[in-house]
């Protein structure tokens, strides 16, 4: 290759890094992905949340406030059991999608709590967590763009097998160029929950009906929210890693 070759690739290498992302053959693929195995997939998203939101339920409206080891124990419980199911979350997704896009066969929960990376899931997600909340102290938006330079750190460990510092440098990577895609994507349907949320919560009422209304909304509509993102993540991932290899020498 000469000189003038190499000069005019390095011109063009950028150009091809933004190209435009095919956001509709993404979304058709996560909803591929969904059909070919729909119940189990809301199954486990709506039984990872449900656990989460009923502690954090007795923590917070069951619970006497003034008994605080109780309530700390709780709240820990609640917050380290959102943490693996989070994990377990995305690598069944990635599972699922991998089925789809290379014809794998459908692997059992119990073959995919075996084989998930669970430590380094688990220490990439709260590097995550740390680092977003640093950057939401930091004014807020330093915290949301975080949150999108690191929102494919989890495919990204199941697929391409990384260490986390590895994962976290190659999902900033492959997320940078389609940033505000990326944003649209992955941080504003998690929103709607809270969203919601907020606008009916006048009264900050702790009785039946506001048990009833978390259960709702956030165990399952909350959870149908997270898995629709996750396939979406997963599936995004995929196409980001295919187009950043093809333009390898």
């Amino acid at each position: 290759m000469t000189a003038r070759d190499q000069e005019r690739r390095g011109k063009e290498e950028p150009k091809r890094s933004r190209a435009k992302l095919p956001v509709r053959e993404i979304l058709v693929g996560a909803a591929r992905s969904f059909r070919a195995d729909p119940w189990r997939i809301i199954a486990v998203s709506v039984a990872v949340s449900l656990v989460t939101v009923l502690i954090e339920l007795v923590a917070n409206d069951v619970l006497d406030d003034t008994n605080v080891p109780l309530v700390i124990i709780t709240t820990a419980t609640s917050w380290v059991l959102s943490v693996f199911g989070a994990v377990f979350l995305s690598g069944f997704l990635c599972r699922i999608v991998g089925q789809i896009e290379h014809g794998e066969q459908r692997p059992s929960l119990w073959q995919v709590v075996r084989s998930l990376p669970w430590s380094r899931l688990v220490r990439a997600d709260l590097l995550v967590f740390v680092l977003v909340v640093l950057g939401v102290i930091a004014l807020v938006i330093p915290g949301l763009i975080l949150f999108c330079l690191f929102s494919l750190v989890g495919p990204v460990i199941e697929i391409e097998n990384r260490p986390v510092r590895a994962a976290l440098r190659r999902s900033a990577h492959l997320v940078r160029p389609h940033f505000w895609w990326v944003a649209l994507i992955a941080a504003v349907p998690l929103l709607v929950p809270v969203r919601i949320d907020v606008g009916g919560d006048e009264g900050g009422s702790h009785g039946v009906g506001h048990i009833v209304e978390e259960i709702v909304l956030h165990g399952f509509v909350g959870a149908l929210i997270e898995a629709a993102v996750g396939l979406v993540l997963v599936e995004l991932c995929l196409r980001l890693i295919a187009r950043d290899k093809a333009r390898q020498p």
